[in-house]
């Protein structure tokens, strides 16, 4: 992606924990038709790099086993899925959803000509690109507008990511949890007094903004209730986003981030507790959506911005990869394994797994199919997608 001198002025207000992008027109209803679909998604963005291998296990393969010593998981550690795939026991809770149709699971997820930098991989991922190009959005940005114009907000991230919602026009916000939500106040002013441009559009965004955090202040204001979660990292960020779906808040996409997944040393135990942290939260947040009778019209998608190698490296960890799973969790979704498991005896010239799943194949069926909007990933469309959303959502 690429900032000009007035985009790194408008940054600044990302600065302060908040960030706006203001639409042409910018509307905000009280009776709003496409928030009463109550479709939203969740965006869990495993950071650091998943590994894939361990997390959803080709326990049969031979290859398997000698590539990883000491980091290959025991029969013990392993829920089968099938004859050949298994899945990490410390998933065991988000395996029980599995089995009930509830998880889909999508194999060697990856893109053409891939990068192994944290920094530009994730940018990849937030808008949509590859190693050969880019785009200038976040990926999920324009289809938030299109799915709910008359949104308080088009997205909120409770991490500090915001490159998916990347955008000139919308309204995001970034923001610690709800109690800031709620305290935040934005002065109203005269955007026509200011001569400068950039100045002038910082200021249009701001004004927007004020709108946007009265509309949600509204539905905030006397919702105090809090979510049944387990403590940690997602669990706290999951719990924000619960709030502001049960206040019935018109916000359709959301973003949450688990960090800790560069596991180049000791591997095991660490891969181990995020696993279980991940399954925790996930099947903590569908129960509480479940009891306010919104998990059906809620999907919550895994991203990472790359796998693993499938070779141990000398220190117990494994580096920097490729293709790796990704999970579609939600109530009204076709579950089951998606894709084929990458080939552990036909890795590329970098030792690295080769993808058979183009990650933005993944997101044009999430935009496409469950937001029923145009998409920009259209030439990516798989027929492996064709079934996984439910059309009665």
């Amino acid at each position: 992606m690429h900032f000009d001198r007035r985009d790194f002025i408008l940054s600044g207000l990302a600065l302060s924990g908040l960030y706006g992008c203001v639409p042409d027109r910018v509307k905000f209803s009280r009776k709003n038709k496409e928030a009463d679909k109550g479709k939203r998604l969740i965006i869990v963005e495993l950071s650091g790099g998943n590994d894939g291998l361990n997390t959803i296990v080709p326990f049969r393969d031979d290859n398997y086993k000698r590539n990883r010593p000491t980091l290959a998981l025991k029969k013990r550690d392993i829920i089968k899925l099938n004859d050949e795939t298994g899945i990490n026991s410390n998933l065991s809770k988000l395996a029980d959803l599995y089995f009930n149709g509830e998880v889909a699971v999508i194999q060697g997820v990856g893109y053409p000509s891939p990068s192994h930098s944290h920094f530009k991989s994730t940018a990849l991922w937030h808008v949509g690109g590859d190693g050969q190009k880019d785009f200038q959005e976040g990926w999920i940005a324009s289809a938030a507008q299109k799915f709910m114009p008359g949104a308080a907000a088009h997205g909120i991230s409770f991490s500090d990511e915001m490159g998916q919602f990347f955008h000139k026009n919308g309204i995001f916000i970034s923001a610690r949890n709800v109690d800031q939500l709620r305290r935040i106040k934005i002065n109203a002013f005269d955007t026509e007094k200011f001569q400068n441009d950039a100045v002038s559009l910082v200021a249009k965004r701001a004004h927007a903004l004020r709108f946007s955090l009265k509309s949600l202040q509204k539905h905030l204001k006397n919702f105090h209730r809090e979510p049944d979660m387990r403590q940690g990292e997602l669990g706290q960020q999951l719990s924000e986003v619960i709030k502001v779906i049960q206040s019935g808040a018109p916000v359709p996409v959301f973003s949450v981030r688990l960090s800790g997944f560069d596991t180049h040393t000791n591997q095991y135990y660490r891969h181990r507790r995020l696993m279980r942290e991940l399954s925790s939260a996930i099947v903590d947040a569908r129960k509480e959506l479940m009891n306010s009778g919104h998990w059906d019209n809620t999907i919550i998608l895994t991203t990472s911005e790359f796998g693993r190698r499938p070779l141990e490296n000398q220190s117990r960890g494994t580096d920097h990869g490729t293709a790796s799973p990704h999970f579609i969790v939600g109530g009204k979704i076709r579950g089951g394994l998606i894709g084929d498991q990458p080939r552990l005896d036909n890795v590329d010239r970098n030792k690295d797994l080769e993808f058979n799943i183009d990650y933005r194949s993944v997101y044009n069926s999430i935009i496409e199919d469950y937001f029923s909007v145009h998409s920009r990933f259209i030439e990516f469309k798989d027929k492996r997608f064709n079934n996984l959303f439910q059309r009665d959502i």
